[in-house]
């Protein structure tokens, strides 16, 4: 794949050139149909999927130009940074190797981005989500927002700790920024949109995928959200394989399946294409990190609904390449899948229970398992959180052996440099895996 680029020339200007960016359809694995996500982007390919690409890994779109969509979710991690809880601009490294610099610990685990096209609610607690034929949002969107996914790319940009920074902060190219000093989050979506559109590169990819346009950041939105569903909209596991040709599971898998439906309960929440839902449930997960609040305590729904009842509640996340996407829960508390799972068998015992050696030293000394604490959390926990019987031993396994069955293949072949560009229209520094294999695979 190609698109125009900024390069440097010596140490005296700066030409245009069309250059390689990530793997091209030949360098892709041939034992396996995985569509076409990438694309020449000229007159025959999909220039709305090279702007979406461009803008994802561009820090551009970051108040300090420091972090992009890209810094946290990151493709070869399976669209997760494997932490518990995600670091926000100022911090360094990319996936396993991130540090928080001169950054924050935000209050959450990163969500991963599969077949996210269906769901109807995003975010940990929800705040993004469709409310009949309206979006509800925390923050005004611009016009044009069409759908709840064009409407959570201005969330973050927006936020200071995780994209705007702070007032007064000095962005990595040693000017104001610029986004910090805005109150207004149109204001804001408005002036990253001058910023991309200032850069000649930009305006020309803008004018290939929106021609006779009048182009404004619903179009950043619409070009990153194009992006993420090329690559990762796709039901091409074992269990779509499955489901769709009728192709059969592994004997342990095909029990599993029948477990996560029938007696294991899962399918009360997890449901839809995505194995997911727009509910929110209570776990009884124990509590740490920064939290949400001036108490620092994350209380999730709540925090948008203000209904008691959602205390400690947080939406079901999609299950698709689940075993990929560790660690598990909203504030990444389970190192393991099967941690997780367990958890739900007896979520009092898993409380009494926590191994703090899950999690790094610097999250561990902030975790709140005292009785007053778990009174609070314990008070609104899902009855439907425990399976419908107890399960043995071999019956966990072969739930976890159904939950490898939605692992895709496309997730499965992904390489390091699969979809990530060498270089990006601003000329800014592309986040790249730091090297070693895939955490989960």
């Amino acid at each position: 794949m190609r698109f125009c680029a900024l390069l440097l020339v010596a140490a005296f200007g700066c030409d245009t050139e069309w250059i390689d960016v990530g793997d091209s359809p030949t360098d892709r694995p041939t034992e396996l149909d995985l569509g076409t996500p990438f694309f020449d982007g000229g007159e025959d390919g999909d220039p709305e999927f090279v702007l979406g690409q461009a803008l994802f890994f561009d820090r551009e779109l970051s108040g300090n130009r420091n972090v992009a969509c890209a810094t946290c979710h990151v493709p070869f991690s399976s669209t997760t940074e494997t932490l518990p809880l995600s670091i926000g601009e100022g911090g360094t490294g990319t996936g396993p190797t991130r540090s928080i610099g001169e950054g924050a610990v935000l209050p959450r685990n990163t969500s991963g981005l599969f077949l996210s096209a269906s769901s109807g609610a995003l975010f940990w607690d929800g705040r993004v989500e469709r409310n009949g034929g309206s979006i509800a949002s925390p923050i005004p969107q611009p016009p044009g927002i069409r759908t709840p996914l064009e409407a959570l790319v201005l969330v973050p940009i927006n936020d200071r700790e995780e994209m705007r920074g702070q007032l007064g902060d000095i962005a990595s190219d040693g000017f104001r920024n610029e986004l910090a000093d805005l109150d207004d989050p149109i204001a804001v979506a408005q002036a990253v949109f001058a910023r991309v559109i200032a850069i000649p590169e930009y305006a020309e990819l803008f004018h290939r995928a929106y021609p006779g346009e009048a182009h404004g950041f619903e179009h950043i939105a619409r070009a990153i959200v194009h992006f993420q569903l090329e690559l990762w909209d796709r039901r091409d596991s074992a269990w779509d394989r499955f489901d769709l040709h009728g192709e059969p599971l592994e004997p342990d898998a095909q029990v599993g399946s029948e477990l996560f439906f029938g007696d294991a309960g899962c399918s009360r929440c997890h449901s839809g294409e995505d194995f997911g839902g727009d509910d929110f449930h209570n776990l009884g997960i124990p509590a740490f990190g920064p939290g949400k609040g001036d108490d620092g305590i994350d209380e999730g729904r709540f925090e948008v609904t203000g209904d008691p009842a959602d205390r400690f509640a947080f939406r079901v996340p999609p299950l698709r390449n689940t075993r990929l996407t560790g660690p598990w829960m909203h504030n990444g508390a389970y190192a393991t899948l099967e941690g997780a799972v367990r958890h739900h068998l007896d979520p009092e015992s898993a409380w009494d229970g926590y191994a703090l050696s899950q999690l790094p030293e610097s999250l561990a000394t902030t975790v709140r398992l005292d009785a007053e604490m778990k009174g609070e959390v314990f008070a609104t926990v899902t009855d439907a959180v425990r399976p419908l019987r107890p399960l043995t031993e071999l019956e966990i396994h072969q739930l976890l052996q159904f939950l490898k069955a939605l692992d895709g293949d496309s997730e499965l072949l992904r390489s390091p440099s699969t979809a990530v560009p060498i270089a990006v229209p601003s000329g800014l520094p592309v986040d790249v895996w730091p090297g070693g294999p895939h955490p989960f695979r």
